[in-house]
Order: C-alpha cells, then structure tokens, then sequence
C-alpha cells in the first residue's frame, strides 16, 4: 500500500488549485461507526478504500487530491477498487445518473447509454474535471475545448456533455454516437473509440459488465432529461 506518500505530481496538481465540479445533489457518504476497523487497501473496494490507500481520509467524497488521484492511477488499481457500481462514491453515481438521464430523454437504446457509460467510466471515473489533468481535457467525458467539443462550461455542464457524446444536438463540432455509421452493429468498445478517437483505444472494453450492471442499478431512478 502506499500510505501516507502522495506523488511528487500530486502536490503540484493541488499547489495549483486544481478544481473539480461535484453534482449539486450529492452528499457525503455516512461515516462508519466509531471503532470500525479501517479497510484495507488488498481485498477491499470503494472510493473509501482507494482514498485510504493513499493515505487520504476515507471521506467517501471526491475532493481536489482524490480526483487527480483517481485520473493518474493504473488501471489495474481502479479495477480493483472499482470492481462494482456499488464501489463508486456519490457524486460519481450522480454523474452516472446524468449520462443515462440524457439517454432516456432522448429515447436512446440501452445499448447507446452503455456505450456512453463505459466511456465515462474508463475517461473519469465519472469524475467532473472542471481543471485539466491531460492536456485540456474535461468533464466526465475528457472532452477537450482545443478539439471543437464547445467552452469548457459546456463540457463541463455534464448533461450537455452528454448530448455531445451521444450526438444530440449540442455545441459539439464533432461527430456523437449517433453520427457514427454503423455503431450499433460494433463491438461496444469500438464504438466508444469511434466517438473519442482516444490513444488507447482497447481500454473501454473492460468496462462493458460495469456499464451494464451501472445501467441496471441507476436507470430505473434515472429521471429523463430532455
């Protein structure tokens, strides 16, 4: 584990103010009851446990050292602490819960907003990024301003940068989901890379089992959103 050492990186990312938007509604996950035994970063799951490993206090919320924690960890590490939708903290599932109420509003498959959820997961973890952590990168889909994905407002507004990764109406000047011919008939992943056109493009697979179980545990509260 690596406790109580925070990368050279980090410090610099936190001396500069970087900032994050969380969802207006989300609150603080409760704390466990005094004298519950810390978890552990080998075996255990969850924001908690991923701050914890770090060193952090276990808030259960995503604040500015967190965020740039959750951008620069290997992926093997967030698919250990992130094995589940269970595992994510609240502002993370009430982002989640935007993408798919943007899918709904639109009468969008499920298979669309699973493709939506699994890029959102592999970009940010469902993290807000109002401040770049790669190069210009936003908002819970790392859309990038320089690229013609709209104002960083608006790739940060997460229901509009929604509509962008679908391809419903937006400020985007680039291709969504729906613009791309064929997706419905590629492979989940690859339909993820046709909209982002990411260097790694083999990344967004691992999280198709994810993005439905995400689907099927948060849709039915989803409320639509036109």
């Amino acid at each position: 584990m690596r406790m109580n050492r925070l990368p050279r990186r980090l410090l610099t990312a936190v001396a500069a103010g970087l900032l994050l938007t969380a969802a207006p509604a989300a609150q603080a996950d409760p704390a466990p009851p005094a004298g519950s035994p810390a978890p552990q970063a080998a075996g255990a799951h969850g924001l908690r446990a991923f701050q914890q490993s770090y060193g952090l206090p276990a808030t259960g919320r995503v604040d500015i050292t967190t965020a740039h924690l959750l951008k620069t960890a290997p992926e093997g590490e967030l698919r250990t602490f992130f094995a589940a939708p269970s595992d994510l903290g609240r502002e993370q599932l009430a982002n989640a819960r935007t993408v798919i109420g943007v899918g709904k509003g639109a009468e969008l498959s499920e298979e669309a907003q699973v493709i939506a959820l699994m890029t959102a997961m592999q970009e940010s973890t469902f993290v807000n990024y109002t401040s770049p952590v790669d190069n210009d990168s936003l908002g819970v889909f790392q859309q990038r301003p320089s690229m013609g994905w709209g104002t960083p407002a608006q790739i940060t507004h997460v229901p509009t940068a929604s509509k962008s990764f679908y391809g419903l109406p937006s400020p985007s000047a680039n291709p969504g989901l729906l613009q791309i011919d064929g997706w419905e008939s590629m492979e989940p992943g690859a339909a993820c890379q046709a909209v982002q056109r990411s260097a790694h493009p083999g990344r967004y697979a691992q999280w198709e089992d994810f993005a439905k179980e995400l689907l099927e545990q948060e849709g039915p509260d989803a409320d639509p959103i036109p």
